[in-house]
């Protein structure tokens, strides 16, 4: 299997440094522009599939990129982490790398804990490397999945902080299986 790995294009709250977490917001002019780039740079592989976080921002990007109008499935494993209470805060009024430390066992009054987050996307790669052991997948995403998705490919960082691997908005990766 071939899986790339994509981020959703700029929105204001990624320019304004805002927890968008899992509230609806679309692409900014900026974004519509990194999508369009990433669209350029996938235009020659032959996806059999791809799959695209239900919200807005990642459907917005998936069908900027998507000009070959290859199948889609929307899966709401790969909505991006919900940040509860620190939701349309700035990225300061937190400890990044503390929340988005793996070791870290901080209860949150209503965000999603990493553990939480973890199992449900290691469960939603465990379920799409049986499924499609054989296709080239792009799936369209968000930062704190890639986070989790870089994890399970090489390992969680010894230190636990997932800061420093996230996508930038538009950037692709890919993994073999």
């Amino acid at each position: 299997m071939e899986l790339y790995i994509t981020r959703h294009g700029q929105t204001d709250g990624n320019l304004y440094r805002i927890m968008d977490g899992i509230r609806e917001i679309d692409l900014n002019e900026e974004g519509i522009k990194q999508a369009n780039k990433t669209k350029d740079l996938l235009k020659d592989i032959k996806f059999d599939l791809v799959i695209c976080s239900p919200l807005i921002r990642t459907k917005h990007t998936m069908e900027i990129i998507n000009v070959n109008k290859f199948p889609v499935i929307y899966d709401k494993r790969i909505i991006e982490r919900d940040c509860g209470e620190f939701t349309g805060k700035s990225f300061d009024s937190l400890d990044r790398d503390l929340y988005w430390n793996y070791k870290d066992t901080t209860v949150y009054e209503k965000a999603e804990s990493m553990q939480e987050l973890f199992k449900r996307v290691y469960e939603f790669l465990d379920d799409i490397k049986e499924k499609y052991k054989d296709k080239t997948v792009l799936v369209v995403t968000h930062s704190g999945i890639s986070k989790v998705v870089e994890c399970y490919f090489n390992g969680i960082p010894e230190d636990g902080n997932l800061e420093v691997l996230s996508l930038k908005n538009c950037e692709v990766r890919k993994y073999d299986l």
